[in-house]
């Protein structure tokens, strides 16, 4: 018989009504939805109210799929047999066996061997029976994350019985490598949602800390809440024990954070980078670190951004989490909330210094409010505006001899207005004016003023010989309050001109080629204010502001081509320099001339770089640049360097090849050019299999030379453990 549907709400409704009392028929009708049915082959006894279903066949019901090779609906009790390649399917869950016997009603049946993927776990069983609608009961189970019938790290149990997507075992043993027992649990649970559990270990050896074992618990503490505890040892450092809380909003991902804690008796705290500036007084035994990030999304207008930390001494970051130090040598501490408007973002913020042995500028706290420019009603001029009302205070490290500060902290309430009125116009068709005039307002609650004073004296020593010393004293005064007023006026200008080749194509994929050429000049005027940076005390770019007359000259080249008929820039040059209208005694006409390129020649490479030249000195300053080459298969070729004449010569090398492949490989250097030194080397070999992965890593750091493994459970990629280097 040729394949066909019959939809269960016209087949078995039909051949139900024929025997029922109207209204019976209408009560059961609306007492459950009726099943659909579809099978190769479909016959109804009507005399054993039986369907019975050959070749591909498949039941649904309320969100339930059932297929099989064979299948018999008694439409009266709603039993279901099925055998030959069954498949069970409610919601992500799916069950595969060879024989079912079910009710659909009760939603319980016999299972018999028992096969079912709750994503990421396969779940068997010798037998299997379920006893509700979210309820099993298991006998001879296996639970791994590893497709196959030899999973290389399983659980195995006598008992097993799973009720909401959580399992509950009796006589738990857990494998590794596919025969090796390691740990025994008399009772053990988990949920099937998620990686809920588990252990990360990482063996290693370094020359600065010793062999060592990094480790990590992972465990959920509630749906948007799981805990990290760590345990780590150093046999040249000692233990080290770690407790961090991470949560995130799974569900709409508006807020997200952690709070992380750590402690080391450390058994060499002298010992490591910068070991010449450690003394006791610095650093002792006692070492720790307690970081609080979080991040909050309000709504689409209001969001909360807060980072905490709290060490025991300037070296515990560079020592035991040096990835993190180098993303920020002098970690934050600061709370600030932003909302967002229609024409204006305002913001309160707090900037507060927890660690004695670092400068800051601490903020107590600061309001900031700034409109974007826009059109004044149907003016033609244009305003902006930034301002801030901040209580600064500028603290000092102390001395670690002395115990005295570097130096005499100060502090002062400031509020800071900057508001600009713009008025663009256009001329001749093609060239740009914008005229513009600003006024930037400061007051400050405490201004600075300076006193030099010379003592002369003359001393006899009695024997006609005469001494005159003398003796200078310089000294900072505080001020009252004080407003400090900036003036600036100025304009700008500029017209771009092009020229297009409409049949020229650009390395094999790019269709025609257009040049933009944009002169542009910036004319600032911004007389003496009447107080100078030496009469305010100094906490940001704000204080040093001072007279300024000058005019910026630049030109801005474009390529571009248009690549799947989206325009496309070739090539981003801008060059300009700035004429000084007027220059201190120790300064030239011009300053120096400045580059700032991108350039993307074809989709593969990229390449960025800057810089500045001295034409007075006829040398390079400044310079940097960023190449990357980008792969089909998402591997990656890095190459940065960065120079400053006379301080800095540094270069750097990322390698990253063949990331989704099953064996992958990263590596990356970092010369100093200036001394002649490769500063560090690093290379990674890792090798992701069908169930578990692993690495191999080595990384040298000035003198100190590092090896570790690492293993992860590859249903669970981003769960490798940060071994911190």
């Amino acid at each position: 018989m040729p394949r066909s549907m019959i939809a269960g709400c016209f087949a078995l409704v039909a051949a139900l009504l024929a025997t029922l009392p109207p209204t019976f028929a209408q009560s059961k009708a609306q007492e459950r939805p009726p099943l659909d049915i579809v099978a190769d082959s479909l016959d109804y006894f009507a005399e054993k109210n039986l369907m019975v279903g050959t070749g591909n066949v498949e039941v649904r019901d309320r969100g339930d799929v059932l297929t099989a090779d064979y299948m018999s609906v008694q439409t009266e009790t709603m039993d279901v047999y099925a055998r030959g390649n069954v498949i069970y399917r409610r919601g992500d869950n799916i069950w595969r066996g060879e024989e079912l016997r079910y009710n659909l009603k009760t939603r319980t049946g016999d299972f018999g061997s028992f096969s079912m993927f709750f994503d990421p776990f396969y779940v068997t069983a010798e037998d299997s029976k379920r006893v509700a609608t979210n309820e099993y009961v298991l006998n001879g189970v296996i639970i791994t994350t590893c497709e196959g019938d030899d999973p290389a790290v399983s659980i195995h149990a006598r008992e097993a019985r799973i009720k909401d997507n959580r399992v509950y075992t009796k006589g738990a043993t857990f494998y590794a490598f596919g025969f090796l027992p390691y740990l025994y649990l008399p009772s053990y649970s988990r949920s099937l949602d998620s990686h809920e559990r588990f252990f990360q270990l990482v063996p290693g050896y370094s020359s600065r800390l010793g062999a060592f074992m990094l480790t990590a618990y992972n465990y959920r503490l509630a749906e948007n809440l799981r805990g990290i505890t760590h345990l780590d040892y150093r046999s040249k450092r000692g233990v080290g024990v770690g407790q961090d809380f991470v949560w995130k909003d799974r569900e709409n991902d508006t807020y997200n954070g952690m709070i992380q804690g750590y402690y080391l008796n450390d058994d060499d705290p002298l010992r490591g980078p910068d070991s010449e500036n450690r003394t006791e007084d610095i650093v002792d035994e006692e070492r720790y670190r307690i970081r609080l990030t979080h991040f909050h999304e309000f709504s689409d207008r209001d969001f909360l951004l807060a980072d905490a930390n709290y060490l025991s001494d300037p070296f515990i970051l560079q020592d035991f989490f040096n990835r993190e130090y180098r993303n920020q040598v002098q970690p934050e501490n600061r709370v600030t909330l932003t909302h967002r408007g229609d024409d204006y973002t305002a913001a309160i913020g707090l900037n507060k210094r927890l660690n004695d042995f670092y400068e800051n500028v601490d903020r107590l706290p600061e309001l900031t409010l700034d409109v974007p420019r826009k059109q004044i009603d149907d003016s033609g001029f244009y305003f902006e505006s930034r301002s801030a009302a901040s209580y600064l205070e500028r603290v000092f490290p102390e001395d670690p001899v002395s115990g005295d500060p570097v130096a005499e902290d100060y502090d002062s309430f400031r509020i800071d207005s900057a508001n600009t009125i713009y008025y663009p116009t256009r001329h001749f068709g093609f060239l740009n004016i914008i005229p513009r005039a600003g006024y930037r307002g400061t007051y400050y609650s405490e201004t600075l003023s300076s006193s030099t004073v010379t003592n002369t004296a003359i001393v006899d020593d009695g024997a006609g010989n005469i001494t005159v010393t003398t003796n200078t004293v310089s000294s900072i005064l505080d001020e009252g309050a004080d407003l400090r007023n900036v003036y600036q006026l100025g304009w700008e200008g500029s017209f771009k001109a092009f020229r297009t080749w409409d049949d020229y194509i650009v390395m094999g994929d790019g269709d025609g080629l257009r040049h933009v050429a944009e002169p542009y000049l910036d004319h600032t005027f911004q007389p003496r204010p009447n107080l100078t940076p030496d009469e305010l005390p100094q906490f940001d770019s704000i204080d040093t502001i001072d007279k300024r007359h000058d005019i910026k000259l630049g030109m801005r080249n474009k390529l571009q081509t248009r690549r799947v008929k989206q325009p496309v820039d070739l090539i981003d040059l801008n060059v300009y320099t700035f004429y000084r209208v007027e220059k201190e005694d120790d300064e030239e006409d011009f300053s120096e001339i400045f580059w700032d390129a991108d350039m993307s020649l074809v989709p593969w490479l990229l390449i960025e770089f800057d810089g500045s030249y001295d034409p007075y000195e006829s040398e390079v300053e400044t310079f940097s640049t960023q190449v990357s080459y980008l792969m089909d298969d998402l591997s990656r070729v890095g190459l940065e360097y960065r120079y400053r004449l006379d301080q800095q010569s540094l270069g750097g090398l990322v390698i990253d090849l063949f990331p989704q492949d099953r064996w992958s490989f990263n590596s990356s250097f970092r010369m100093d050019f200036e001394e002649d030194e490769l500063e560090e080397q690093s290379y990674f070999i890792r090798r992701t299999g069908q169930c578990i992965g692993w690495g191999l890593g080595f990384r040298q750091v000035d003198d100190d030379e590092q090896v570790w493994l690492q293993l992860w459970l590859t249903a669970f990629p981003g769960t490798m453990i940060d071994v911190g280097y």
